[in-house]
């Protein structure tokens, strides 16, 4: 994990009926990567979303995964960790013949974050 316990933390993660996986993490605010994006008005990163979900996934499967192809990924409002402290990660995935899918979407209430889709296998 390059994230975890360093960059966040994971507060909270409960798996539904469904098939769905649902977490609650803690933005770790004195982090050098908040100190440098931006100095004056720090925001999460796009890249540490892709990332942080990835380890989730990595997490759940027990093995290392290489995101092969984004379906979707549109990040719909920034993140600032004065702000929004913890935040909230759905995420599920599925096998198909050659590769896996995911879902996820970052959220804090009634705040849509960020959703990303995407491919990936695994190593």
């Amino acid at each position: 994990m390059i994230l975890q316990n360093t960059f966040y933390r994971t507060v909270s993660m409960q798996d539904t009926e469904n098939g769905q996986h649902l977490a609650s993490i803690a933005l770790e605010r004195e982090n050098q990567i908040f100190k440098a994006h931006f100095p004056d008005l720090p925001i999460l990163p796009g890249a540490c979303l892709v990332q942080i979900s990835k380890e989730f996934i990595e997490e759940k499967l027990q093995q290392k995964v290489q995101i092969t192809l984004f379906k979707n990924l549109k990040f719909l409002k920034t993140i600032n960790p004065d702000e929004f402290p913890e935040i909230n990660i759905c995420f599920s995935y599925r096998k198909n013949e050659e590769h896996y899918t995911a879902s996820i979407t970052y959220s804090k209430n009634e705040h849509l974050f960020c959703k990303l889709d995407y491919l990936f296998i695994t190593q």
